[in-house]
């Protein structure tokens, strides 16, 4: 059974403090960015289909 997400809202909030020790500080490359995007998409999906399966055994 197909479903469909008509709105989804992600609130995010970023702070990013100076740190004086620069050697704790990265830059992420590409390869790794994606995937964290990747595991953050795998994570919500799996949340919200925990959600689905919850309301249909109700």
């Amino acid at each position: 059974m197909p479903i469909e997400i008509k709105e989804l809202h992600i609130k995010v909030n970023i702070v990013e403090t100076p740190d004086a020790n620069s050697n704790s500080s990265y830059q992420l490359n590409s390869l790794k960015m994606n995937e964290l995007k990747s595991e953050i998409v795998k994570e919500c999906t799996s949340k919200v289909l925990e959600k689905i399966k919850e309301k249909m055994e109700r």
